[in-house]
């Protein structure tokens, strides 16, 4: 299983800044679109009355909370958002926020704007409002020839790009211009992530991706495994794996997108021993069932207590 899978640490903030604002306030709680791109874990958000709304028109209560979610939005948009009569919470990815920054400055300087991405990406489209009206979506290298002349120019990925597209892209858009500045600005857990996939899926059998399937980073982790590894597959949940699939598979690399919570990817590789028939008896596994035990039981509290009452009484001269 990828060291690297799971919550990044900008969808970890969002998700952390709702249900902490969840368990401190009774004001009804919305997001500004899907605060990320798992079906899962938006049904669970919904549950504790955390609603997704695509307009902030659609709230109606006066007292109400609007959170931003991590991909960030346009400036324009902020500043209407904070106009109307609501509690605004920001959850932009810290690294998103740089990437505003970055195109800004660019921008005030006279720079037109190339953003490498998916243009209709929630990211992407708050990018594009920064640009101040000169900016540029494509999704790589061979939409560069598309692009008009431009004198000066700077080129920024969307955070989760994959490097090797958004490289190739940097090469073909310096034809289209007289100075190009080039920002990598995809950030540092997707490269890494990427990273582990192509080492390990080059040496599997099987990859399963597990994230949603509208999730950007997701289908990339998902098409470069299609490359390097024999077999590939993306799901959502585990109940779509079939022991069919998992058949004459020696080595088995389980991975996941940036919107994938850990429970999710555990239950994946718990219904993957339960289909092979892997082992689960190792030493480590055995041990990590006896502390979680110790831990649930309330065990582990009570030794604490009496070994703190015993060294009390010991200090007060107290028969034991």
């Amino acid at each position: 299983m990828a060291s690297t899978a799971g919550f990044c640490p900008g969808v970890k903030n969002a998700i952390d800044k709702v249900l902490e604002l969840a368990k401190s306030t009774k004001k009804p709680i919305y997001t500004l679109g899907p605060l990320i791109h798992n079906r899962q874990v938006i049904e669970t958000l919904k549950e504790k009355n955390i609603h997704a709304v695509s307009d902030a028109a659609e709230i109606t209560e006066r007292d109400a909370i609007l959170v931003i979610r991590a991909h960030g939005i346009p400036p324009e948009l902020e500043t209407a958002i904070r106009a109307r009569a609501l509690e605004v919470v920001d959850a932009t990815c810290p690294l998103v926020k740089h990437v505003h920054r970055t195109i800004a400055g660019y921008a005030e300087k006279g720079y037109e704007t190339v953003i490498v991405g998916d243009k209709d990406h929630a990211e992407v489209v708050g990018l594009l409002g920064c640009a101040l009206g000169r900016g540029h979506v494509i999704s790589g290298p061979e939409e560069a020839a598309a692009l008009p002349r431009m004198e000066k120019a700077n080129i920024v990925a969307q955070t989760t790009q994959e490097e090797d597209v958004f490289l190739a892209a940097v090469k073909a858009v310096r034809k289209k211009t007289g100075e190009l500045a080039v920002s990598n600005t995809i950030c540092k857990p997707t490269k890494d992530r990427q990273k582990e996939t192509v080492e390990l899926a080059k040496t599997s059998d099987l990859v399963i991706v597990v994230g949603g399937k509208n999730s950007a980073n997701t289908a990339r982790l998902f098409q470069i495994c299609q490359k390097l590894a024999p077999a590939a597959v993306h799901i959502e949940k585990e109940d779509e794996l079939d022991a069919a699939l998992l058949k004459d598979k020696n080595f088995i690399f389980i991975t996941a997108g940036a919107s994938t919570p850990s429970w999710m990817i555990e239950k994946v590789l718990a219904q993957v021993h339960e289909l092979t028939g892997a082992a689960k008896s190792s030493l480590e596994e055995r041990l990590s069932f006896l502390w979680k035990l110790c831990i649930t039981s309330g065990l582990y509290t009570a030794l604490s207590a009496a070994a703190l009452a015993y060294v009390c009484m010991k200090l007060e001269g107290a028969p034991v």
